[in-house]
């Protein structure tokens, strides 16, 4: 009987671990804007060493975004040597990798992604703002207008923290990318 009982007991303390488990939220993306580091990925990583850490690549498509994103990212982005830099598309991240310099430009797309200074894939324009030193925010033209239309845009803002840029695009946020200059 107690064999029984403790058994019970056992299905309800694991039951209730693995109901709290199941309704436990994603774990936040931290971009490390001050270190140089977007989902474990440093600037500087190799090719290699981001496959190592995150897998095989999703997708294989030009542009610095994965595919069926929407480009938010900053205007341009320097180059690190002559040689062209490899891709790596991961489902809501992608990384731009110098053959001599490693990774040299990161960028995220997760809706639970947020800086060391609090902000957010999500947040308006506004809370860049507030919460850098030396901004500057503009528009920048998304592509080519369809049928006539209006030609579409984005906006963003960008600052410089610890050497690299932090790019926020679209308000709402919805990347975030750090670059070497």
């Amino acid at each position: 009987m107690s064999r029984v009982v403790l058994a019970l007991a056992a299905a309800v303390v694991l039951g209730g671990c693995a109901d709290k488990g199941a309704s436990k939220p994603e774990s936040r993306v931290t971009v490390d804007e001050r270190a140089g580091v977007i989902h474990g990925v440093r600037f500087g990583d190799t090719a290699k060493e981001i496959r190592r850490r995150l897998g095989k690549p999703t997708d294989h498509k030009p542009g610095f975004f994965p595919a069926g994103a929407e480009y938010t990212g900053p205007p341009s982005i320097a180059v690190r040597d002559r040689a062209k830099p490899e891709t790596l598309h991961y489902k809501d991240m992608a990384f731009l990798v110098s053959h001599t310099t490693g990774a040299f430009a990161m960028a995220t797309l997760a809706k639970n992604a947020r800086t060391r200074a609090g902000v957010a894939v999500g947040d308006d324009l506004d809370r860049v703002r507030e919460q850098y030193k030396g901004v500057t925010c503009g528009e920048q033209i998304a592509g080519e207008p369809l049928l006539g239309g209006q030609v579409p845009t984005y906006h963003w803002c960008r600052t410089v923290v610890a050497g690299a840029h932090v790019f926020f695009g679209g308000d709402p946020i919805a990347s975030i990318t750090l670059t070497l200059f």
